[in-house]
């Protein structure tokens, strides 16, 4: 499994099951090493609720680099399977890449991601419960940067193997 991850740069293709099979592990990863970093910095309320400095203070720069360094392996291992299906699929595996990743970029800064203010209270009218308030601000990604990227893994999952490379040769041969 590593070498589907992390080898195989330049030749390796990947078929459509088993790029979504791989892809989900990734997700299932990323979140449960997600949540837990949530949990161990103190619980969900306490997480979200506490300023970014306490954050480091609580968990030290070193566990905060660790889970940098390992995002960063995620993000790489999931650029070289989608690299992997595009190949697969008759394309130019990493200049599709890169034209996915700008075209992701370029659709970010034109429709820019929009803010959610919430604030949520909670009173006792009964005077048990001392009342408490919070405000936080939630940012959602751009509508249309999601839309292709969703559009972009529909794509990946549902284009058959050598699709493109069968075009090519039928205008070859005729």
């Amino acid at each position: 499994m590593w070498n589907i991850y992390f080898g195989e740069w330049k030749e390796g293709r990947l078929k459509r099951l088993a790029y979504l099979g791989y892809d989900v592990l990734l997700m299932v990863i990323g979140m449960a090493v997600l949540f837990g970093t949530i949990m161990l910095a103190g619980g969900v309320q306490e997480a979200f609720a506490i300023p970014s400095a306490s954050i480091v203070e609580s968990m030290g720069i070193m566990v905060i680099l660790f889970f940098f360094l390992f995002f960063m392996a995620l993000l790489v291992a999931n650029l070289n399977i989608m690299a992997k299906r595009i190949r697969d699929m008759g394309l130019p595996a990493w200049g599709t890449v890169v034209a996915i990743i700008l075209i992701s970029i370029v659709l970010e800064v034109l429709f820019p991601a929009q803010q959610t203010q919430m604030s949520v209270a909670v009173a006792d009218v009964q005077g048990q419960i001392p009342t408490a308030a919070v405000d936080t601000q939630m940012s959602q990604g751009s509508l249309v940067s999601n839309i292709f990227n969703l559009i972009v893994f529909a794509c990946l999952v549902f284009i058959p193997s050598d699709a493109f490379n069968k075009n090519k040769s039928e205008s070859q041969e005729g």
